[in-house]
């Protein structure tokens, strides 16, 4: 998936110890670290430990397809709105501050020519009464703008909230559902161990148990056990 729109959180490993199969009189004939060897690879070759790819299984659900990829469209059409409108105001503002440097240079050539003598103190005073009223116009647009960007911005930060929080709520129904099928799969404790795919370094296929683990997800989703 992309950026992770959806952050799979590790389930906890459902661990036990290796039962030991191997007979005790053949245990009392061999070193301590023999037997340790042997066990680990009858673990291993019986299929005790095996491993689930969560972030396979949420995109390949049906409570991704029916519910997932919707939020993500929300949440992409959120942002894109959202980084509209923030380009919008500092566009706004850069405007407003060109403007109000423009007059600032304006005012200080007017100082300038009215001391050398270059303009009547009647043009003088006419111009400054000009600029005032320009300045107070800029300030004017300045204090609604930031009104805009308080009011806008409190709205769009209570919608980002509410996305995140269906964001929690979609990932804990898919917690659920996967905590239930592997509770359901595995109750006869056929599996020693299972683990996320995360953390396995190197693994046999054989012991990857995602599409099992997906369709009783897709079971447990469709005859509504979340609901």
């Amino acid at each position: 998936m992309k950026k992770s729109l959806f952050f799979i959180l590790a389930l906890s490993a459902m661990m036990t110890s290796c039962a030991d199969s191997a007979n005790k009189n053949a245990e009392e004939a061999t070193t301590a670290s023999d037997n340790t060897e042997v066990r680990t690879v009858e673990c291993v070759a019986s299929g005790d430990v095996v491993y689930v790819d969560l972030d396979y299984i949420m995109s390949s659900s049906k409570l991704y397809a029916t519910e997932g990829k919707a939020l993500e469209t929300k949440m992409q059409e959120f942002q894109t709105r959202a980084t509209a409108a923030q380009e919008g105001w500092a566009k706004k503002e850069q405007n407003l501050a060109q403007e109000y440097n423009k007059l600032q240079n304006e005012a200080m050539k007017l100082q300038q020519d009215y001391e050398k003598g270059l303009v009547t103190t009647l043009k003088a005073q006419e111009r400054q009464t000009e600029l005032q009223k320009k300045g107070e116009s800029i300030q004017t647009r300045m204090n609604a703008l930031q009104t805009t960007v308080q009011t806008e911005g409190a709205t769009l930060q209570k919608e980002e909230q509410a996305l995140s929080e269906e964001q929690v709520v979609l990932m804990n129904r898919f917690q659920e559902l996967t905590r239930k099928a592997i509770s359901e799969l595995n109750a006869d404790k056929r599996y020693k161990m299972i683990i996320n795919a995360v953390s396995v370094v190197d693994a046999e296929p054989s012991l990857n148990i995602s599409d099992v683990v997906l369709k009783r997800v897709d079971e447990l989703y469709t005859a509504g056990t979340l609901e």
